[in-house]
């Protein structure tokens, strides 16, 4: 089989990172690479899309003439698979689509009910289909539906795919591209908590048990095979949580400690773990001695309503605890922080944001317009829904807000952030992204826009001064 395989483009997305990523990270999709192994594993003839408009990509399916169109689809690229799809059926292209990718598992029953001409549409992982469907196109296999089997996967799909996951049994290696300086690693794979009202996880976790961890084993061949193949000692793992259940995370946490001091060179990694798991000591020394790097928490909110609306199961004192933990050990953070939500107040936003400048000293620009995105299926659409707030659709949602007083911050804080944005992106060039000086100026004009004076021509002067010290710090 011929396949063009196709990761779509973000749409209508400015992709500028602030200082919120860890230096040298580059986005690495590990589902697409492990679908391009699969598939060229069993013999297939896989064409990966290089282009990023949908002329160009239609043009491309007509040159290289597949048998089958497979499209790895998030909720930011819905709506151009949407008219990437309808435009290569108007042009004649009468062969199979194969969508999957996180909005397929979230949003499968809307295509198929929405009429998308697509053939199939995949809702769970691509080990745990992907083989049998090559061998047998026709066969009905839960966690691939189409239009003339809906019924049965709306019924019955979801639970089926459930029970029968057994990954990491089937565990498979993801395709590569050389010349990156951090390689994407695979440790777990599910959540344990998967009760956050804003995730995916929430409703699109088919992991059995809800998280399971990769044998170490497999994980050290992951690492010795990207060190010796690509020269890679910078990791990223994209796990949701490195750690697992609260009960089992300090026992892996010392399994993994031990595997990366075991490796024949010093790794260096970032990684995802939980807020209880950041507020436990002893965790945070094994994972620290192990070679992290970066820890991204999930706080998402320091006002005790909106931590409940988000459905987190750590209390507010345990992300004061997580944060003191860390600034201890001076381990730089990436922290989950939602500022603005749906029914966020100035009282929420001036909460959120001392956590951010008092607790985590972290003074990321992108913070000030952290806002909560609405991930199709995730129980959170309900409430909008409710109060009345909802906008757009399954492709994008989005909502208005209920506070007026929170729209008129936001929007400030928008206009400040383009106000800023070059000189934050100057600073970022000289590797200025983590300096408090240069931080601090976004503090004094946040809390100048909280406290309700007029704040634009402070911020002008405050951006005048950034830029004096940016030139100063690279004397």
């Amino acid at each position: 089989m011929k396949v063009y395989l196709i990761n779509m483009p973000f749409f209508e997305q400015e992709y500028t990172k602030f200082s919120e990523k860890w230096e040298y990270i580059e986005d690495e999709y590990l589902g697409i690479g492990i679908v391009q192994k699969i598939l060229e594993d069993e013999g297939c003839d896989v064409f990966v899309n290089k282009h990023n408009c949908i002329s160009a990509m239609i043009q491309t399916v007509w040159e290289t003439d597949p048998d089958c169109v497979m499209i790895s689809i998030m909720q930011t690229s819905a709506g151009l698979t949407y008219k990437f799809v309808t435009k290569l059926r108007e042009s004649g292209w009468n062969k199979n689509i194969f969508i999957g990718g996180w909005f397929v598992k979230m949003a499968w029953r809307e295509i198929l009910k929405k009429g998308w001409p697509i053939d199939y549409a995949c809702y769970c992982d691509a080990e745990e289909v992907l083989k049998e469907w090559l061998s047998d196109s026709g066969k009905c296999i839960a966690g691939i539906a189409t239009t003339e089997n809906y019924d049965f996967h709306d019924k019955s799909g979801v639970e089926i795919v459930r029970k029968k996951n057994v990954w990491p049994e089937n565990y498979s290696f993801s395709s590569r591209i050389d010349g990156r300086n951090t390689y994407c690693i695979e440790t777990s794979r599910g959540c344990p908590h998967s009760r956050c009202t804003f995730c995916s996880q929430s409703c699109g976790n088919m992991i059995q048990n809800k998280w399971r961890p990769l044998p170490t084993n497999l994980i050290r061949k992951q690492i010795i095979e990207l060190h010796e193949k690509y020269g890679a000692c910078r990791f990223s793992t994209a796990d949701d949580d490195l750690l697992g259940f609260e009960s089992q995370a300090k026992a892996r946490a010392k399994e993994l400690h031990e595997l990366f001091q075991s490796l024949p060179f010093r790794a260096a990694f970032s990684a995802s773990i939980s807020v209880r798991s950041a507020a436990n000591g002893e965790i945070l020394d094994w994972l620290q001695d192990a070679g992290a790097e970066q820890l991204c928490l999930g706080f998402e909110s320091a006002d005790e309503n909106q931590l409940k609306r988000y459905g987190k199961q750590q209390v507010l004192e345990e992300n004061y605890a997580a944060a003191r933990e860390i600034r201890k050990r001076q381990i730089p953070v990436l922290p989950g922080l939602i500022t603005f939500d749906p029914f966020a107040t100035r009282e929420t936003v001036r909460k959120n944001l001392n956590f951010l400048f008092d607790e985590l000293e972290h003074y990321d620009l992108g913070k000030l317009t952290k806002r909560l995105h609405l991930l199709t299926g995730t129980p959170i659409i309900k409430m909008v829904e409710r109060a009345g707030l909802l906008t757009g659709d399954y492709l994008y949602y989005d909502y208005r807000f209920q506070d007026e007083d929170a729209a008129k911050l936001f929007d400030s804080f928008s206009r400040y952030t383009n106000k800023v944005k070059e000189c934050q992106k100057e600073a970022n060039n000289h590797k200025l992204q983590h300096d408090k000086d240069i931080g601090i100026h976004h503090r004094r004009v946040a809390e100048k826009i909280l406290s309700g004076e007029e704040w634009e021509g402070f911020a002008q002067e405050e951006i005048s001064k950034m830029m004096s010290e940016v030139k100063i710090k690279n004397l």
